[in-house]
């Protein structure tokens, strides 16, 4: 049979699909991406299904740098150049999907894309000689190619295995207009945006909505920092669940679907009793006019692969096993888009924003593995303190505009390497952490990562709230908001770590100093250079670290006078202790520290 053979073939072109093939296209490689309709981004013509995106479009941001502006959209695709930003389409916050699905069309087209529609793959095999991956089309042809991209996001809608579930309706294929739920009684299977989404477009006209939410507790975005939890965008259902109005979230288990004679659904349930005097389980049925699952997606057909290539999965089927570099458990086969979420499950590649540089870091690791072209990166001299100056400059920018650094907090970082011997320093960017900590190359080096993080973790129990003062300088380690952190390894092993405080902006640069009112904006990019100068030795003299200006024009910090009262309403608790470990190694990333469903637990948010 003939076949058709790339280099790369990437299935599927959304947004992850183009974003690889535009880096593919810049690389000058040879490469094709399939998908299965007419029209790129065709997801977007469809989902949201009522419409209005989640994502931010947060067009006006002070600064004019376009990587800083790009910490605010979460929808451009990314290009050499930042040219092609999305922010043209809609002023809106929370901009219309059909906004989006056309900006995706235009980008392709702008770039000339390599994009064959309406081809679906149905099938994929290897050649046992070869190795090359066989992809078999809808109509018959063949297509071969030496590493495969899956970018096809949700696949399948995942369907609660309960008798009578046929008689529920999928939040994919629900009726989205409000008059045909005028006074009935509903109920929604499921806790997450796709659910309150639903709810949302319902509360007006629904008589009743009751949330089925299973055995867990709701968790918002703003508590625990991960876009896929529950937006506060599309909760009036809870304004309305708390203010009396009928509708409410319960923490019920639906065990069965009846349908009565009338039309009335009969929705059997269990509820846990954990709590109660005498634990325990509660049964019983309520009567609806309606059920709407909104249960999730699944990220993997295993049944479109050949048993040989067929990749593990973990999370009940959900996505697939990959590694740091999102590579499944059959070589060459990469994920793309929001699966790559599923290597960690709390960060941020659940959207756009988050997984166009998490594919431009698969392609950077593509382009090294299969190409030879290394890992990007600047080589700095590093021998006397104006070297220091100018390297610890360079990380301070990067700490202070990079978008990919700020969107993949905890899971990336910037990597510099300390050559003592050749007296330089090589500054690698934006891989994930883990993949610094595997990769040989970095583990048998003088190491130091760079990368941005929230600090929650350290106050037990806090309500995010109640973070509304700086944090103790005395106690480094104690801040909670979005902050560089730095750790030194040598041949592999953790040695000490620093960090600096959270700051306005999330800049340290001098650009952004103004912003920090009273406290001194140079400590922190001090802190910096005396943690890189701890490594190199380059000069005996350390950069001064005050940490406020304590001058009449700039104000500054004064110690409680005797008699005098300060009031504390309730400010979080911080658990480390003075002197003691500020910053710990990045045990939760490691290969090793697998959950028990296989993904990686990433860094720890307040919950």
């Amino acid at each position: 049979m003939e076949h058709v053979y790339h280099d790369h073939i990437v299935v599927g072109a959304g947004p992850a699909g183009l974003q690889m093939a535009y880096l593919l296209e810049q690389a000058g490689r040879d490469y094709l991406v399939l998908d299965g309709q007419s029209k790129a981004g065709s997801f977007f013509a469809k989902f949201p299904r009522h419409r209005r995106l989640n994502s931010f479009n947060k067009r006006f941001n002070w600064f004019n740098e376009d990587d800083f502006n790009m910490r605010f959209d979460w929808h451009s695709l990314l290009t050499h150049d930042f040219s092609m930003r999305y922010k043209g389409y809609s002023k809106d916050l929370f901009p219309l999907a059909d906004t989006y699905h056309q900006y995706l069309n235009d980008y392709r087209e702008h770039f000339d894309l390599k994009v064959q529609f309406n081809t679906r793959v149905t099938f994929v095999d290897r050649d046992p000689e070869t190795r090359h991956f066989i992809l078999t089309t809808q109509d018959g042809a063949e297509l071969r190619c030496r590493t495969l991209s899956m970018a096809t996001g949700p696949v399948v809608p995942n369907i609660p295995d309960i008798p009578g579930i046929e008689h529920a309706t999928g939040y994919e294929e629900h009726e989205t207009d409000q008059d045909f739920y005028e006074n009935k009684r509903v109920l929604i299977m499921g806790a997450g945006n796709s659910a309150f989404e639903t709810a949302n477009h319902l509360a007006g006209v629904a008589a009743q909505i009751t949330m089925a939410l299973g055995n867990k507790f709701l968790k918002h975005a703003w508590q625990t920092h991960y876009v896929g939890d529950v937006r506060s965008t599309p909760n009036a259902i809870l304004d309305m669940s708390q203010l009396k109005m009928l509708h409410g979230a319960v923490g019920i288990s639906p065990t069965r679907i009846e349908k009565m004679p009338d039309g009335v659904l009969k929705v059997y349930y269990t509820e846990e009793l954990p709590h109660w005097t005498t634990p325990g389980v509660a049964e019983g049925w309520m009567p609806v006019d309606v059920v709407i699952r909104c249960t999730g997606w699944k990220y993997v057909n295993p049944e479109m692969f050949a048993p040989s290539v067929r990749p593990e999965t973990i999370a009940r089927g959900k996505y697939p096993l990959m590694s740091a570099v999102w590579e499944s458990t059959t070589q060459d086969l990469f994920f793309l888009g929001a699966v790559m979420d599923g290597r960690n499950r709390r960060g941020p590649n659940t959207s756009v924003h988050g997984f166009r540089y998490a594919t431009r870091a698969a392609f950077n690791y593509m382009e090294q593995r299969y190409h030879g072209v290394p890992t990007p990166n600047q080589v700095f001299p590093l021998s006397t303190r104006e070297d220091l100056v100018a390297v610890g400059q360079a990380v301070v920018k990067r700490l202070s505009i990079s978008s990919g650094l700020y969107e993949n907090h905890a899971l990336m970082a910037d990597a510099l390497i300390i050559d003592d011997k050749a007296g330089v320093a090589r500054l690698f960017y934006e891989m994930p952490i883990d993949y610094f900590l595997e990769n040989p190359y970095f583990t048998s080096k003088k190491l130091i990562l760079f990368n941005l993080e929230f600090g929650y973790d350290n106050f037990p129990g806090q309500d995010v709230n109640t973070f509304v003062r700086h944090n103790d300088p005395a106690r480094p380690g104690c801040v909670a908001h979005l902050h560089p952190a730095f750790r030194y390894y040598e041949d592999g092993q953790f040695v000490r770590g620093r960090n600096t405080r959270s700051s306005t902006m999330v800049r340290y640069d001098e650009e952004a100093g103004i912003f920090e009112g009273e406290q001194n904006d140079s400590k922190p990019r001090h802190i910096i250079f005396n943690f890189i100068n701890s490594v190199a030795g380059v000069t005996d003299e350390p950069f001064p670290e005050e940490t406020y200006f304590n001058s009449e024009e700039r104000g500054g910090f004064r110690a409680l006078q005797p008699g005098e009262t300060l009031h504390n309403p309730g400010l979080p608790e911080c658990m480390l202790e003075v002197g003691g470990q500020q910053v710990k190694d990045f045990e939760h990333l490691r290969m090793g520290s697998r959950r028990e469903d296989g993904t990686i637990a990433p860094w720890q948010h307040c919950h």
